[in-house]
């Protein structure tokens, strides 16, 4: 493998830790990821687990945090649905222009008379 290879493989494989306050604990998470990105997942669990929190009244951290993971789990099954349906929207659009385009390359051409 090439010193370069290795360099980058050397720099993907890095880990760090990435301190994160979520409700008011802190936690050290072991990221491959850039840190600002890691922070603002922290920031967005931290939250959702606050607004859930406060709409149930609940401050059992256990209990906030199976909700907040059921409420993002939600959003991500509703977000892959969004996908899969736009998925098959242009699928079904590529189709009929596909057939579109074979259908007009196949009828025959009107060419002016030669003057």
């Amino acid at each position: 493998m090439s010193e370069t290879g290795k360099k980058n493989k050397a720099a993907k494989s890095e880990s760090s830790l990435v301190p994160v306050v979520i409700m008011g604990q802190t936690y050290k998470v072991r990221a491959e990821e850039d840190i600002g990105y890691i922070e603002e997942l922290a920031r967005f669990v931290d939250t959702k687990m606050r607004t859930i929190g406060e709409a149930t009244g609940t401050s059992e951290s256990l209990k906030v945090a199976i909700l907040a993971a059921l409420n993002i789990a939600d959003e991500l099954f509703k977000a892959e649905e969004r996908e899969r349906s736009a998925d098959d929207e242009l699928s079904a659009r590529v189709d009929e222009l596909v057939k579109t385009l074979e259908k007009s390359l196949r009828e025959p051409t009107q060419t002016s008379p030669a003057i």
